[in-house]
């Protein structure tokens, strides 16, 4: 991902210091304020869909959140994928795509998203990866969780939005019927 930069330093007591530097903003996978008055009005414009990102890394969620929200998607985002679930079995019917990290401490993205299908099925689930992998030999791995599709890290935000709404498509939820109704 070019113009994000992230560093991570673990001092003596334990406390984490995460420090972004954005260099080179032309190219960053964010959207940037200087956009032009078209693209600023269509930010302005209805949410397309409500979306839950989960990601143990704190870093990660925070890029992914406020990219996505540049993109129109309501976004709740959590590090802790147990609290998360806890969010979604609350609020099931408002959300229309989990996005998550397959690996995290206490419950991993599958899990999640198996568990997260239990409360509402039509809810699409994109898992996150720094590995390599493909749809049919994850579904021959782990036959009882559909997953609807998957993304390696890095990506930029413009591909994982393309990505998000070629997934819910036709079939998405979205946030102004439902508050219209």
């Amino acid at each position: 991902m070019a113009g994000l930069h992230l560093s991570h330093k673990e001092s003596k007591n334990n406390s984490k210091d995460i420090n972004y530097k954005n260099s080179n903003l032309s190219s960053s996978p964010i959207p940037q304020e200087e956009e032009s008055n078209n693209e600023k009005n269509s930010n302005n414009a209805k949410p397309l869909a409500k979306l839950l990102v989960v990601d143990d890394d704190s870093a990660i969620v925070q890029v992914l959140k406020l990219g996505l929200q540049k993109n129109r998607f309501l976004v709740n985002s959590f590090t802790n994928p147990e609290e998360a679930l806890q969010s979604f079995k609350s609020n099931s019917k408002d959300y229309c795509l989990l996005l998550s990290d397959i690996r995290m401490p206490s419950l991993s993205g599958i899990q999640l998203a198996r568990k997260v299908k239990e409360v509402n099925p039509m809810v699409k689930v994109v898992l996150m990866t720094s590995f390599e992998i493909r749809d049919n030999e994850f579904s021959t791995v782990f036959p009882s969780t559909r997953v609807d599709g998957f993304v390696q890290k890095p990506i930029g935000i413009k591909e994982l939005t393309d990505k998000i709404l070629s997934i819910i498509g036709e079939s998405k939820s979205r946030i102004n019927e439902r508050t219209e109704k």
